[in-house]
């Protein structure tokens, strides 16, 4: 029978959801003890956020520390209280790559390269769904149709940029909707959209089944124009099969990207409250395993324990030594993305030097170039 992921008891008390404003600080402490963090992530109707609400309830449980959960449906939105202070942790898209590397919108004098480190890496099956009456079966079908061209979100823009390339489309070949990502949804059922990008257990999506017949646009795993637009675009993405979705029947499986949605912090949180919080949902897994369906993917045997693009926080890395989960190929990869930060660090410096007015985007992408592999 296919799970749903709303929790419905348990929430009041552990977890509570911010849309405009945060807390003063965005941990406390009892003792010396973690006893209170806050996260953001994506908005309350989706499955990222379910997850995040499941783990937070049972980590309340388990350790006593308590989660506050701010929600926004931009990177920018997302990542800015933990800068700030604001927040501790964050549970992203691919901007806690974005904002390591300069990139998109944090490619500004505003920004820069951000040290960020990832806390824990569960992973998460996210497709593209389209309405039955579309007409769209796969992707080659989605030429000259209306496109989500999600705010602020280059995240999921890069997602959906993957499927035209594999269908040998540009972006000039559909027409581009702008739409924020909390509207998909409603914008698919309306006609806004022909399709939507979304982790695919959302409960957003779930309504939507209820009163629009909707399909899965059809990837396949042999398909090697679109692992070569995988490896081209975002080579993090892998491709797997996921069931008990919305538009599936009963033991019918589709295939979408499956990749880490990590919770994610700042290099100068203190490594006691990153191990703290990190061990915390792992020791609460019995607990949150059968909450939502996905977060059986956050166990250890599940989640990303190797780093790929960020450095792991070294909370994780001692939580990971302590389980014995670390391994000289992982901490040969942590020392390579560390050195590249340094670097990162150092070019954007010497770039805001040389260009102390105006756009970034062609110094720093041609420093780029010339100084990093």
């Amino acid at each position: 029978m296919r799970r749903r992921h709303f929790l419905g008891l348990g929430l009041a008390g552990a977890v509570g959801a911010l849309t405009a404003c945060g807390e003063p600080k965005g941990a406390a402490y009892v003792d010396g003890r973690l006893s209170m963090a806050v996260v953001t992530t994506y908005g309350t109707g989706t499955a990222t956020y379910a997850d995040m609400a499941a783990v937070a309830d049972a980590v309340t449980q388990e350790s006593g520390i308590r989660t506050r959960i701010m929600t926004s449906d931009t990177a920018i939105g997302r990542l800015t209280p933990l800068r700030e202070g604001l927040a501790t942790f964050s549970r992203t898209g691919d901007e806690y790559i974005f904002a390591r590397e300069a990139q998109h919108e944090f490619l500004s004098r505003d920004w820069g390269p951000q040290p960020t480190r990832v806390v824990w890496a569960p992973t998460a099956p996210h497709g593209l769904l389209t309405r039955e009456d579309t007409g769209i079966v796969d992707l080659a079908d989605l030429r000259g149709r209306r496109i989500p061209d999600i705010t602020a979100n280059p995240s999921v823009n890069g997602k959906i940029e993957v499927a035209l390339i594999a269908a040998g489309l540009t972006r000039e070949d559909v027409q581009l909707v702008p739409i924020s990502y909390g509207e998909q949804a409603e914008g698919l059922k309306s006609g806004k959209i022909d399709i939507l990008f979304q982790q695919v257990y959302g409960s957003s999506l779930f309504e939507l089944e209820s009163s629009t017949p909707v399909r899965w646009v059809r990837m396949e795993k042999g398909d090697e124009a679109l692992r070569a637009a995988i490896d081209e675009v975002n080579p993090s993405l892998t491709l797997g099969d996921f069931t008990g979705a919305p538009g599936q029947e009963e033991g019918s499986s589709d295939v979408g990207y499956v990749y880490a949605i990590p919770i994610i912090t700042y290099a100068g949180t203190d490594e006691a409250t990153v191990h703290e919080f990190a061990s915390a949902i792992v020791d609460s897994f019995e607990i949150y395993q059968d909450a939502t369906s996905t977060s059986r993917d956050w166990a250890p045997e599940s989640a990303v324990t190797t780093p790929q693009q960020v450095p792991f926080h070294a909370g994780l890395v001692r939580l990971l030594r302590e389980r014995d989960l670390w391994s000289p190929q992982a901490q040969q990869i942590q020392d390579q993305l560390l050195e590249r930060e340094e670097r990162l660090v150092a070019g954007w410096e010497q770039v805001t030097a040389a260009h102390p007015e105006g756009d970034l985007t062609g110094p720093w992408t041609e420093w780029k170039e010339q100084n990093l592999d």
